[in-house]
């Protein structure tokens, strides 16, 4: 029986892919060109994507440098990621098609959690914008610049609240991060399919969400909320 929620923020209850990727690492690109990259605008966002498959933004802005760039382009590395992860916020932004409906509802059955990753003033501003502070019982950040996991926040949720490790549920579109962190500790992972391409699902048994959903109309029947 499910007890606590642990949602994911980032193309699980906000369109960051739609809303807020493209400006924000069109920006990083243009601080490493700036520095001697040796791509086009184009040209790194085909990379970006191919990249993202298996590995974090910061990764991938020093791959880029790494590769195609100068010491120069190296060294403005930490610029572009900054620049990434801790973009200027609107000071308003829309959940996503049916997600405030699902915490309306969820609120009142079970305790609820957002646990995301990047910069801590940045997934709270997000939080802010989005108008759901208050509707959720902890926000926890993990900082994914210092490559800090999940896992502690789903084990802190589970030790606070006296549940057993599968009496959590981790709703989220990473597979290699909150899924896997999920899944790793016991708890029930929900995968939510959505934004940019972060890989396919394993053929390996132990390492499948529980449940798959692409749609926040789909989220209560399918986990069975």
């Amino acid at each position: 029986m499910i007890r606590a929620i642990a949602f994911d923020l980032d193309d699980t209850l906000l369109d960051t892919s739609g809303l807020l990727v493209p400006k924000a690492s069109l920006h990083s690109f243009q601080i490493l060109i700036q520095n001697g990259l040796n791509l086009t605008l184009q040209q790194c966002e085909q990379h970006r994507l191919e990249m993202i498959r298996t590995v974090s933004h910061k990764d991938v802005f020093q791959n880029l440098a790494d590769n195609y760039g100068s010491a120069l382009t190296s060294a403005a590395v930490p610029k572009a990621i900054q620049a990434f992860y801790e973009p200027a916020l609107p000071l308003s932004l829309p959940l996503m098609p049916g997600a405030r409906e699902n915490i309306d509802y969820l609120k009142t059955k079970y305790l609820i959690y957002v646990v995301t990753a990047g910069a801590d003033a940045t997934q709270k501003g997000k939080a802010e914008a989005l108008g759901i502070t208050k509707d959720f019982l902890k926000i926890y950040v993990t900082d994914s610049l210092k490559k800090q996991r999940k896992e502690n926040a789903f084990l802190d949720i589970i030790k606070s609240n006296d549940l057993r490790n599968e009496e959590l549920l981790c709703v989220g579109n990473s597979l290699l991060s909150e899924i896997y962190d999920a899944l790793k500790i016991g708890a029930k992972a929900c995968y939510f399919e959505f934004g940019e391409d972060r890989g396919k699902i394993s053929k390996i048994k132990e390492e499948q969400p529980h449940y798959h959903v692409r749609h926040h109309l789909e989220l209560i029947s399918t986990c069975h909320l």
